[in-house]
Formats: C-alpha cells, structure tokens, sequence
C-alpha cells in the first residue's frame, strides 16, 4: 500500500501538485548561512592584521556578521511564506469543494410532504 502512497506523490510532483521549490529554499538558506559565517569568520581574523581596526573591527565584523544572517533568515522566511500561503489556499479550496459537495447531494434527495388526515 505504501508503494501507492509514494508513487500518486511522484506524480504530484510532477502535476505541479506538489512544490519542491520549500524544500529547494531551505537547502539555499543552510548554504547562504555557511558562507555567511564563513566570510564572518574571515573578516573577524582579517581584523586582527589591521593594527589600526582595533576592538572595533572585531566588533564590527561580529555585528556584520548577525545582522547579515539575521536578513537571510528574513528573506528566506519571506520566500517560504509565499509558498505556505498558496498551500493553505489550496487546503482551503479542497474543504469548500468537499462542502459543496455535500450540499448538491443533500439538494438531491427528495423531500418528503407528510398528508394530514382531517
């Protein structure tokens, strides 16, 4: 059963049912912070053979450092947003088709007059 399961979801991928794009969006984001912090590190170092950068070089490179991956979690987040958006829309569209469903069938059955004997 499971091998149904799996195979109706590589097709929903393939349909546009389902997005990879989330995913793909979260593998950039670990990338982006593993340069972040790397080019953090080399600037932090790099402030250490200027003799004149001083403690405010450290601290800068530091402060750079955070705010730059401060903004890349907010960008991506954005980005994963869009994308949970448009899912709950879809989720929200599929319960009102189901709803209306629902009432088209309960429209069809007959309604039923009871006769009164006087």
């Amino acid at each position: 059963m499971k091998n149904k399961t799996s195979l109706a979801k590589w097709f929903g991928y393939l349909g546009f049912d389902h997005l990879i794009a989330p995913f793909l969006i979260k593998v950039i984001y670990w990338g982006g912070v593993v340069l972040i912090l790397s080019a953090g590190i080399g600037g932090f170092f790099a402030t250490f053979e200027m003799p004149d950068k001083g403690i405010s070089g450290v601290l800068l490179a530091i402060g750079a450092t955070v705010l730059s991956l401060l903004i890349w979690r907010l960008l991506c987040e954005m980005l994963i947003l869009a994308f949970n958006i448009y899912a709950r829309l879809v989720e929200i569209r599929n319960l009102l088709s189901h709803r209306q469903a629902r009432v088209d069938a309960y429209q069809k059955i007959p309604s039923v007059r009871v006769l009164k004997n006087d």
